[in-house]
């Protein structure tokens, strides 16, 4: 048997174990027990720190339970505080060290804590393996990095994340990422691999602000999970099949937030983007607010920029699987339910001349083909 020795204590705002992405966010500190201050000689050389503890207020085990993501693994796949040995491991920042009080950030542990050893973290020993890690992480599910994120408020880290997708920043592209991490949090445990369709995302506009719920809810029109409602509404409705789901809409009166506190943005988007007037000046000009305000709307009070309702919408049964068959005009494959028959063949909606549905700016339009 291996015995396990206290050698200090942890102190942090938390009593009781919440949210860890949230815990991480907040600085705790440790006390070392005065016959071990000799074992932190040098730790200061550190700037992140392993610190092993010991679960004291989690109870019984449970070899199953759901995970940060609302997938289900087995307790040793997972970093549940439900375990056997009531064991947990933590990579802190170390922030300052004074005598045998460490000031961390990053330790997801509840105040009185018991702590039974402390390593420097050394990516020297395990660079290969850190690396291989990573990219295994990403393999395995490759929005780990966004989820974690979105479970943290990290805000400001899905924007950016947004921009790569959108292409720039602007307010409504925030205010998806905002109502997205939102909506997500509301409904605690979901999955949003895109693959099971249980998780649903309905959007009722589809502009910059649809850009934010996709890449935070990772609900695509590719993965069958977004929906959209042609309503034309800053709004969207975040649902897991058979539950609940929780409807956010953005306050007709967000706009005077902006313009109180960016008075140039208004007009400076309707010279730019509106009238496309400014040349290559004035859009380097109108980029760089753009970036500056929609930063700055993830910092206004979720109440004051929203509203949200919980909702029991209709949803749509999942994505059917179509076989694809020949056009016997062009020779191009299409999906079966969008093949027609005329005169005895069968036609992709282009050869046979008929009127299709098109998503555009505008929003579902149908264009009558000449």
């Amino acid at each position: 048997m291996i015995r396990l020795v206290r050698i200090g204590t942890v102190s942090s705002g938390f009593k009781k174990q919440e949210d860890p992405f949230e815990m991480r966010k907040h600085e705790s500190t440790i006390e070392v027990d005065p016959e071990y201050l000799d074992g932190l000689y040098r730790l200061d050389e550190s700037r992140y720190i392993q610190v092993i503890f010991g679960f004291h207020l989690s109870g019984d085990y449970s070899l199953k339970g759901p995970v940060y993501n609302g997938e289900i693994k087995g307790v040793f796949a997972s970093r549940s505080p439900r375990r056997p040995s009531g064991l947990g491991l933590s990579t802190v920042r170390l922030l300052k060290l004074e005598n045998n009080i460490l000031r961390v950030r990053g330790l997801d542990a509840v105040d009185g804590t018991p702590v039974y050893d402390i390593k420097p973290f050394t990516p020297v020993f395990d660079y290969e393996e850190v690396e291989k890690v990573n990219q295994d992480w990403i393999s395995d599910n490759p929005r780990n990095d966004i989820i974690r994120m979105s479970k943290g408020g990290e805000l400001s880290s899905c924007l950016a994340k947004a921009g790569e997708l959108h292409g720039h920043f602007c307010p409504g592209l925030a205010l998806g990422v905002y109502a997205a991490v939102r909506g997500m949090r509301e409904l605690a445990n979901w999955s949003s691999d895109g693959i099971a369709e249980n998780f649903i995302v309905i959007t009722e506009t589809n502009n910059c602000f649809a850009d934010g719920i996709q890449v935070v809810s990772g609900c695509t029109f590719g993965n069958n999970t977004l929906i959209f409602h042609d309503l034309g509404k800053t709004a969207a409705t975040f649902a897991v099949r058979g539950g609940k789901g929780f409807r956010i809409a953005v306050k007709p009166g967000y706009w005077n937030l902006v313009n109180t506190d960016h008075p140039d943005f208004q007009s400076l988007f309707d010279k730019v983007i509106t009238h496309r007037q400014g040349g290559e000046t004035g859009l380097n000009e109108f980029k760089k607010l753009s970036r500056e305000v929609s930063f700055h709307v993830l910092e206004y009070p979720f109440e004051k920029v929203f509203s949200c309702q919980e909702v029991k919408p209709t949803l749509p049964a999942c994505a059917p699987i179509f076989e694809s068959v020949p056009c016997e005009k062009c020779g191009e494959g299409v999906m079966q339910s969008r093949a027609v028959e005329k005169n005895g063949k069968t036609l992709c909606y282009v050869c046979a001349g008929k009127d299709f549905p098109r998503l555009n700016g505008a929003g579902i339009i149908c264009v009558p083909r000449v």
